[in-house]
């Protein structure tokens, strides 16, 4: 007889890890979640989409409770040199999009949603670092400095540290997005043209020439604040970026008059790629482990949290009828919701294609509708014109996430 831990060992407790977690417990299977660091800890990625709020909820997290949670009812977008400008509300989109979401601060969001799968019953730790892992024909063992863990699956949900990807190269940059975010945290965002702008919750995405700026607003005055740049200048640094952006840009200088820098300058480089490869007959892949593209979307945490239950479901199929994984259902479903958003992020830093059909969308109702229920991460729907003509178009040149040569 071979003994097991657990049903799925599954490494990273971000998002991803953690719903995966859930579900699987919901489902009757056991589930180890090993988490490297301890939590609550920093993450950048504060604003969710709205088809991930009535998932999160079913895994126990209400946010509508949550004191580090903002509501967010829409985005704003705006064009730093023409003034041309679009608000997207959620509730606009087609029938059957959840009508609203939040800002969140992640370190906390993070911890509770874990927290979460715990309450379910995963065994979830903290400050357990994976080393290496085998796999054979009935399952898959763990190993790191706490020893060993037998498992008949194992997952990775290690986010952009994607640990099966790296260590199997199969990870394909991606060089058409944005290459280079420098980020930090302001507090008492309070001047007028502040307040008009995100006081209600909206997230806003200026574009600028080159890249774009996300300003995420926080609850207690405070906003998250982001220059993506597609090209970097060589031997800038991240306090040249962000500080020359706020102080140049006719949109940002008022924004942002009388606020205090309450939060370090970070920057992340080269984040964009696909796990061409993301699954074994044992071992699999789950949100940012499988896939990552430019972040002006915010698309992340809603595609992981959605795929994820799909994903506990396969492997509960396969717990039941003991054998291998079967994830082609699994990819397809990835690939859908990747390849939607990786043609619109191209098409942004398309300057002629924003002005003349995103900006161009606000004179008919039908294309702002569709526009909304891709932006509110609702593309698992058939009956979506633009998303359709997205899937539709031509390939951008490179293989995707799950999709054979």
């Amino acid at each position: 007889m071979v003994e097991f831990d657990t049903d799925v060992i599954v490494i990273g407790a971000g998002p991803a890890g953690a719903s995966l977690a859930g579900y699987l417990r919901k489902a009757g299977a056991t589930a180890c979640v090993l988490e490297r660091e301890v939590f609550p800890r920093f993450h950048i990625g504060e604003s969710l989409l709205t088809m991930s709020i009535p998932r999160i909820a079913s895994l126990g997290l209400d946010l509508a409770k949550a004191p580090y949670a903002k509501h967010k009812p829409g985005a704003y977008f705006h064009h730093d040199d023409s003034g041309e400008n679009l608000r997207i509300d959620f509730s606009h989109a087609l029938s059957g999009s959840f009508p609203y979401a939040y800002q969140v601060e992640r370190q906390y969001f993070d911890h509770d949603l874990a927290e979460c799968a715990r309450a379910l019953g995963a065994d979830v730790r903290y400050g357990v670092e994976v080393k290496g892992w085998s796999e054979d024909q009935r399952g898959v063992s763990v190993t790191g400095e706490f020893g060993s863990l037998r498992g008949r699956y194992m997952i990775d949900a290690t986010g952009q540290h994607a640990i099966f990807g790296r260590r199997r190269r199969t990870m394909d940059a991606l060089d058409r997005f944005g290459q280079c975010a420098s980020f930090s945290t302001f507090g008492n965002v309070s001047s007028e043209f502040a307040q008009r702008h995100v006081g209600n919750g909206d997230i806003t995405i200026l574009l600028i020439d080159g890249g774009w700026v996300w300003l995420i607003p926080l609850p207690e005055g405070r906003v998250s604040v982001g220059v993506v740049e597609k090209s970097p200048k060589a031997g800038t640094t991240a306090e040249d970026v962000l500080l020359g952006t706020l102080a140049q840009s006719p949109f940002l200088a008022p924004f942002f008059a009388g606020a205090e820098r309450i939060a370090p300058i970070r920057r992340i480089t080269n984040y964009s790629y696909y796990n061409l490869e993301p699954n074994t007959a044992r071992c699999g892949t789950v949100g940012d482990a499988c896939a990552f593209l430019d972040p002006i979307f915010s698309s992340g945490v809603t595609v992981a949290i959605a795929t994820a239950e799909l994903l506990a479901g396969e492997i509960v199929a396969a717990l039941r009828g003991d054998r291998e994984l079967r994830l082609d259902e699994y990819k397809r479903t990835c690939q859908k919701g990747y390849v939607t958003f990786d043609r619109l992020i191209e098409r942004f830093y398309r300057p002629d294609w924003v002005r003349n059909v995103f900006f161009a969308s606000n004179r008919e109702d039908r294309l702002v509708r569709e526009f909304t229920s891709i932006l509110a991460g609702d593309v698992w729907r058939d009956d979506n014109g633009i998303q359709q003509m997205l899937i539709n178009a031509r390939a951008p040149g490179r293989k995707l996430a799950g999709k054979s040569s």
